[in-house]
């Protein structure tokens, strides 16, 4: 593809060559269109802003094609998608919605059919706040080719499509029924496994078993915890999953087991909010810490405004991931405990000294220093070292010995937290109103994308896979 600056400077280069003012502005709708067929959005948004230059007032609906256009642009994601691969391809899909909304190329005439389907489709108000949260700005337009056009090019994509699928599946109905009620219980985006577990009422049920069982074994032992209401319990949950076999068409089950570990508090505060199915949030439930999707077997679990347990995998490898740095240390905090762990290390008195002033200096008063500075510290600190082996009279082994007891010691400072000391660090500032338990999903994340763009996104596309059902059984419907 043409890089962006050089495909738009060749469009408007010829715009400017244009005396004509009616062939300038077909000329000008022409090549919005020419932008938009050919993917190339930043060049399509120069060209908006350059309507002032060109001396024209935009009128969206002279783009020519423009909604063949957009359809033809999700199709070819859905082509990249090709029944469970390459799935990133649906936030493709996200990104061409919002781009087009942002510039209303949705915008249309509206009949009177649609104003009543409008109707209907706002009192779905879970619909509605999800369109707020993806695309901001909701306009009935939107709405209408969301409800309408998606699911109709899904329909006739796959219906089209249905021979390549037939390796996979053994017919039109058993394609149309993996995509409505399979696709999106098991799936892999963005480099993250997301998985359906149950519903919030088995999740609670099971719960509330594992808490009884807790408040009773406190009764029968001595406990002296200050912060006793602030633990966290675990359970085992055992999930059942059905598979769908093409050859039989049978529903076969399997089980599959989970270790669950849940802050009581945070469950306790928010259980009413997560029950109300009119209240549009993602809350934390539990962190996985056996039979998780992780590679490390670790995931995180929240529910969903439909009343869903969805689990999406966390890898402790995974730094990005991370939203709570555990340990962290000021400059003052550091150094005192660096001393404590080279004394008892028995590293000479003059070395600590040395090294101690040296940090002193080199450390910003103001820095927070945590486990991510560790390899740089130990780096800067070998170079001063070797600059004073002579003055500190080591020979080469000794300074290696040195140095490893020096690198041991801020190891033991500044070590990565496990996954779990860092969940219960979450709870303990959700306890203390500190953090929301609907911002977790927001703050964990893998580059640029959190766990919260996941669970949005899957409700996004729930829908227009049930909408893509429901047309194909009105025309199955119709056919008999």
């Amino acid at each position: 593809m043409m890089p962006s600056s050089q495909f738009y400077e060749q469009l408007k280069s010829k715009l400017i060559s244009i005396e004509n003012k009616d062939l300038l502005e077909k000329a000008y709708y022409e090549s919005l269109s020419i932008c938009l067929k050919s993917g190339q959005f930043e060049s399509f948004r120069k060209l908006f802003n350059a309507s002032i230059d060109l001396n024209l007032f935009i009128d969206i609906k002279k783009i020519p094609n423009r909604f063949s256009i957009i359809s033809k642009l999700h199709l070819q994601c859905l082509e990249k998608i090709s029944i469970g691969y390459q799935t990133s391809a649906l936030g493709e899909i996200i990104d061409i919605l919002k781009f087009c909304n942002e510039y209303d190329l949705f915008d249309k005439e509206i009949n009177d059919l649609e104003r009543k389907e409008l109707v209907d489709l706002k009192k779905d108000l879970l619909l509605i706040a999800n369109l707020h949260d993806l695309f901001d700005r909701v306009s009935d337009s939107l709405i209408l080719y969301i409800y309408k056009i998606m699911p109709y090019d899904i329909y006739l994509y796959f219906k089209e499509r249905q021979d390549r699928a037939n390796q996979y599946f053994s017919d039109i109905d058993n394609l149309m029924y993996y995509i409505k009620n399979v696709f999106f219980d098991q799936y892999s985006i963005y480099g993250l496994s997301v998985k359906y577990l149950s519903t919030v009422k088995k999740f609670f049920n099971k719960f509330k078993k594992s808490y009884l069982e807790y408040k009773d074994n406190l009764k029968n032992k001595e406990y002296n915890t200050p912060d006793k209401d602030r633990e966290l319990i675990s359970f085992n949950a055992t999930y059942k999953y059905r598979t769908f076999y093409n050859d039989t068409e049978e529903e076969h089950e399997h089980h599959e087991i989970k270790k669950h570990l849940v802050s009581p508090e945070n469950i306790f505060k928010n259980i009413d909010k997560i029950q109300d199915k009119s209240i549009y949030n993602f809350y934390n439930l539990s962190m996985v810490l056996l039979g998780g999707l992780g590679p490390q077997g670790l995931g995180f679990t929240y529910s969903t405004p439909k009343g869903g347990v969805v689990e999406i995998c966390s890898d402790i490898k995974q730094n990005k991931a991370i939203i709570i740095k555990f340990k962290r240390f000021l400059k003052t905090q550091f150094i005192e405990k660096l001393r404590k762990e080279m004394e008892n290390l028995h590293v000479q008195v003059i070395t600590i000294k040395k090294v101690l002033n040296y940090l002193t200096e080199v450390l910003d008063k103001k820095d927070l220093i945590s486990f991510f500075e560790k390899k740089s510290i130990i780096s800067n600190i070998e170079d001063f070292l070797l600059e004073d082996k002579g003055e500190l009279n080591l020979s080469d082994i000794n300074f290696k010995r040195l140095v490893n007891k020096i690198s041991n010691a801020i190891n033991s400072i500044l070590r990565p937290i496990k996954m779990m000391d860092q969940y219960k660090a979450r709870m303990y500032l959700v306890a203390s109103g500190l953090l929301k338990s609907e911002d977790i999903a927001k703050l964990t994340s893998l580059k640029e994308k959190s766990h919260y763009d996941i669970l949005r996104e899957r409700i996004f596309f729930q829908y227009i896979t049930e909408w893509s059902y429901e047309l194909y059984q009105i025309e199955k419907k119709n056919k008999k």
